[in-house]
């Protein structure tokens, strides 16, 4: 992709948690679900109010979060995408307080999640965020989702 993924592009994709979750499951199994009872790769649809899914033919569940950074959280999908994109725009450069204002959280969440997010990046073979290139900064979200921040030239007058 060479388009920016702008805010305006970010909240039509990602505007409930579901389409969050729903992006994840589609991320970590592009080929579909292989059902470990079924032995193949089956159907699954989404279990009401839990972050997990189940198999059509025998009820086995899987769950796409787990081993990811948002295992076990209880802050909303959406705003940890959001964290994602802001941080991915400011090359992590933004402050713990800026992220809980931006956010609406505790600051004690605003830094859990900058930390874990923080610790991706620097690891930049994780997951998640990936730098591309120095003068465009690139960072791919997912692997997938490309959002490049070009670095504006100062002209001499």
């Amino acid at each position: 992709m060479n388009h920016e993924f702008t805010f305006s592009k970010f909240i039509s994709k990602f505007s409930t948690d579901d389409f969050c979750l729903e992006e994840i499951k589609k991320l970590r199994y592009p080929n579909g679900v292989y059902c470990k009872t079924c032995k193949k790769v089956t159907r699954h649809y989404r279990i009401q109010k839990r972050p997990s899914y189940t198999c059509k033919f025998c009820r086995t569940q899987i769950h796409p979060l787990a081993g990811t950074i948002f295992e076990k959280t209880a802050t909303p999908l959406r705003l940890w995408f959001y964290t994602l994109f802001l941080m991915t725009c400011t090359r992590a450069e933004i402050s713990i307080k800026q992220l809980q204002r931006e956010l609406g959280v505790t600051y004690k969440t605003a830094w859990r999640m900058y930390q874990r997010i923080h610790m991706l990046m620097e690891q930049n073979n994780g997951d998640l965020l990936v730098p591309v290139e120095d003068k465009v900064r690139k960072w791919l979200f997912f692997n997938k989702i490309e959002i490049s921040v070009v670095e504006k030239q100062e002209t001499s007058d």
